[in-house]
């Protein structure tokens, strides 16, 4: 128990002394350190609240839940068909009046499946919102930058330092920081920063993609629409179909 306590004050401080060098680091850029004291706070502030993917992904705990459920299933299937006759005979005259043994095997098999079939469906929800929030995150925080003039650069800016890092990759290292995430890569941060600047200069996100009436709505807007949709739980409850 020491040891772990020891590792994780150890992280924290690690985490804390790269919060510190990340904040030197930024504010000497030429690119913040022209900026008056009111945009460098509201700079570090709107990067502080900028990074919403989590590190868990959402639902995990519904998917092992059905997992198990279809896991336990199949056991109890097979436990029923692994039964001598004689005890499969004593156990429907005990029960048959309710349910014979072979229907409760096939009710089985059907929650099997169907466990299966929805711990499917939810990954498949579960990537789609990792997705969006992702591409949410990048949008927002190199919008960020723009507003303050920041380089949206990974490499040969003139903010860049000898590791190959830019004050752009820099400022969402801090986002991620800032919101404790646990996984901190600078070839994440890269990737954001990349992401984020091609949604900008993306066309295609402001095109209508539905119209009705005076109502007009582009790509950006159904998509974000979407990503609640997902995650909203009066929103997200999923029917299995035939």
């Amino acid at each position: 128990m020491e040891t772990t306590d020891e590792q994780q004050l150890a992280d924290q401080k690690e985490r804390r002394q790269l919060r510190f060098e990340l904040v030197k680091a930024i504010l000497r850029s030429e690119s913040v350190r022209r900026l008056p004291h009111d945009h460098k706070k509201l700079l570090f502030r709107l990067l502080a609240n900028g990074w919403s993917i989590t590190d868990t992904p959402p639902d995990t705990s519904r998917i092992r839940a059905l997992e198990k459920v279809a896991s336990d299933a199949h056991r109890l299937w097979s436990a029923i068909n692994n039964l001598d006759d004689k005890d499969e005979k004593s156990l429907n005259f005990n029960y048959g009046q309710s349910v014979q043994l072979s229907l409760q095997q096939s009710a089985l098999q059907r929650l099997e499946q169907d466990a299966i079939a929805l711990a499917s469906v939810i990954k498949g929800e579960q990537a789609d919102i990792v997705r969006l929030r992702r591409r949410r995150t990048a949008k927002n925080i190199v919008n960020t930058l723009c507003m303050f003039g920041v380089p949206c650069s990974t490499r040969n800016d003139r903010d860049i330092s000898e590791r190959n890092v830019t004050t752009a990759m820099r400022c969402v290292m801090f986002a991620m920081l800032a919101a404790d995430a646990k996984k901190l890569h600078w070839g994440t941060a890269a990737a954001i920063v990349k992401l984020g600047f091609q949604m900008l200069t993306d066309p295609d996100e402001e095109k209508v993609v539905f119209s009705a009436g005076r109502m007009a709505v582009t790509a950006e807007e159904a998509e974000a629409f979407r990503l609640v949709m997902r995650e909203m739980p009066e929103w997200n409850s999923i029917k299995l179909v035939e």
